[in-house]
């Protein structure tokens, strides 16, 4: 018996009038993926992707095959080992906003209105799901709209060791749990538009999509402004691909990480990405229909080598997660030109590297995140 994921509406059956349910959709149904080695599929009329998009792990523990969307530009899988990435990106961004967002959401969202009407959030690539439904438990009386190019995950009920109940994300369980009644999630592909009409949002929340997954990211902030209602509020965050050193200064030339990030720039690139795109986000947002605009860039390390006990915590999860990322983004390296033998040697370089930065030393791999609030016109 195939497993079930939440029911997602397609665009199609969505209507701003209300929320409208759709039919399960099985984890390995090939509208929504396809597997590594297999010829891609067309979905909804869009171009279908190169089978060498496809890339078999190089890691030794890890010789499973990916799955990848079948529709969208994003490089990176849809199966269980991206959940995890995704949750632990997730986890840091709370760690270093100390909150799920950077900006005045709870006095948009706690206002009450003119009319009496409930507030709006959408959530443009909405992955795990997670940041929707932690919201919609902070806000009930707020509805939270998450979209993505496939079907988000379902909310899987499970015991911790205190025997607490706990969330965690999966494609592969018939244990979900229920869904709250203000949180419904869309599959829809953003770079052909948004769904919905103007000035349906108080608040539109994308973080870490544009760099990877819209090529025409000023067309798609125009589409984020066009949803929000006046004096609704635009949430961006995004990461330049180049990681850093904690001094600000890059890494040397000839170094793997150094490899990597060439490569993967390159790679985005090629399919009309724009991997630097957070350093002029600001600026693009402000020829926009906004009054007032804000942003914080944050450091984030990749490893234990900060001083500060917080953040090497964070650190550990930054590791972790960058280890996530080296696997997840090796098809989009193979299509730039890597072969196996290749990626296991500069993958294996990278570690070496890390493994050579000292805990607690104060010096050590970063990356660093923009987030930015609007306050719509």
């Amino acid at each position: 018996m195939p497993t079930q994921v939440r029911p997602i509406p397609s665009a199609q059956q969505y209507h701003p009038a209300g929320f409208i349910s759709g039919s399960p959709a099985s984890s390995d149904d090939d509208q929504y993926w396809y597997h590594e080695g297999e010829l891609s599929r067309e979905l909804g009329g869009g171009p279908a992707k190169p089978s060498d998009r496809t890339f078999r792990s190089t890691d030794n523990r890890r010789q499973d095959r990916r799955r990848l969307p079948a529709q969208g530009y994003c490089p990176f899988p849809a199966d269980e080992e991206e959940n995890e990435r995704l949750r632990t990106v997730h986890t840091i961004t709370q760690a270093v906003l100390g909150s799920n967002y950077f900006g005045p959401v709870d006095r948009v969202l706690l206002k009450p209105t003119s009319t009496g009407r409930r507030r709006r959030v959408l959530d443009v690539g909405a992955g795990t799901g997670s940041w929707v439904r932690e919201m919609a438990q902070n806000f009930p009386s707020v509805d939270f709209f998450g979209i993505d190019i496939i079907p988000v995950p379902a909310a899987v009920q499970s015991r911790g060791a205190g025997g607490a109940g706990l969330l965690r994300m999966s494609y592969d369980s018939d244990d979900e749990a229920p869904e709250l009644p203000n949180v419904r999630f869309e599959r829809s592909d953003v770079t052909m538009g948004l769904n919905h009409g103007d000035s349906e949002f108080d608040v539109v929340h994308c973080r870490n999509v544009i760099t990877v997954a819209i090529p025409d990211y000023v067309g798609a902030i125009r589409e984020f402004t066009r949803v929000l209602r006046p004096s609704g509020l635009l949430l961006l965050a995004e990461t330049t691909v180049p990681y850093t050193l904690s001094d600000g200064t890059t890494h040397n030339p000839d170094s793997a990480l150094s490899e990597f990030t060439y490569a993967v720039q390159n790679a985005l690139r090629a399919v009309g990405m724009d991997p630097e795109i957070r350093l002029t986000l600001e600026s693009v947002v402000k020829k926009g229909s906004y009054k007032e605009v804000e942003t914080r860039d944050i450091m984030i390390p990749l490893g234990e080598w900060p001083q500060d006990p917080r953040l090497r915590k964070i650190g550990r999860l930054g590791r972790e997660a960058l280890e996530m990322t080296l696997r997840s983004l090796t098809p989009l390296l193979r299509q730039g030109g890597y072969d196996d033998g290749q990626l296991s040697m500069l993958l294996s370089r990278i570690h070496t590297e890390l493994d050579a930065e000292k805990p607690g030393s104060g010096s050590g791999t970063a990356l660093v995140s923009t987030y930015l609030w609007a306050k719509k016109k």
